[in-house]
């Protein structure tokens, strides 16, 4: 297929051009405290820019469970919303044609494995999508942070087994745009897009 062709040299661009100056450690260290009302506003601007429906509440409900899980896990909370815009556009309530579930997507046997009861209640989906991707990062933990990265969010995508299988990103056209577009929003929601 023409399309696979050209992937993989559009995903090496996107995934380099990802990572700044600060590679990685320094943005698993600086996470926002999940009660600090500066970054419950500007989290809460971000996420009703993909769900508009989302109510006050639900949506500052959201925004510390991003924050606290992060800071819990160690990651990135622009990440976290990266992830969560591309898999459900914040959609609580979201089931794909492969039975996914809730704002991340989970898999009803991922949900299980993690102590999920409800995929489909904003905090306990969080808490399961925060957990999936500090988990798939730490699979990956022996590799140079961007390769880390972009291994993590294929596996999220497609599956550890699949990831392992083709050593890195497998030929498949969904995987390849998720981590495309996950990797892109982050660079935008790091203002590593911006015009200086």
């Amino acid at each position: 297929m023409k399309i696979l062709k050209s992937l993989p040299s559009m995903i090496t661009l996107a995934t380099f051009l990802l990572f700044s100056a600060a590679d990685g450690a320094s943005a698993e260290s600086k996470v926002p405290h999940y009660d600090s009302p500066y970054y419950i506003t500007e989290y809460s601007k971000a996420i009703r820019y993909f769900n508009r429906r989302l109510d006050e509440q639900t949506t500052v409900k959201i925004v510390r469970s991003i924050l606290y899980y992060s800071h819990q896990y160690r990651l990135d909370p622009r990440l976290v919303v990266s992830v969560v815009a591309v898999e459900s556009a914040f959609r609580p309530g979201a089931t794909s044609k492969a039975g996914a579930q809730g704002l991340g997507q989970l898999m009803p046997e991922t949900a299980a494995g993690l102590g999920i009861r409800d995929s489909y209640e904003p905090i306990q989906n969080i808490r399961g999508t925060v957990r999936t991707l500090r988990l798939n990062l730490d699979r990956w933990s022996g590799l140079p942070y961007k390769t880390q990265v972009v291994n993590a969010l294929a596996s999220y995508n497609a599956g550890y087994g699949a990831v392992k299988k083709y050593g890195g990103i497998p030929p498949y056209p969904e995987t390849y745009w998720y981590v495309y577009d996950v990797i892109s929003l982050w660079r935008k929601l790091c203002g590593l897009d911006q015009k200086k």
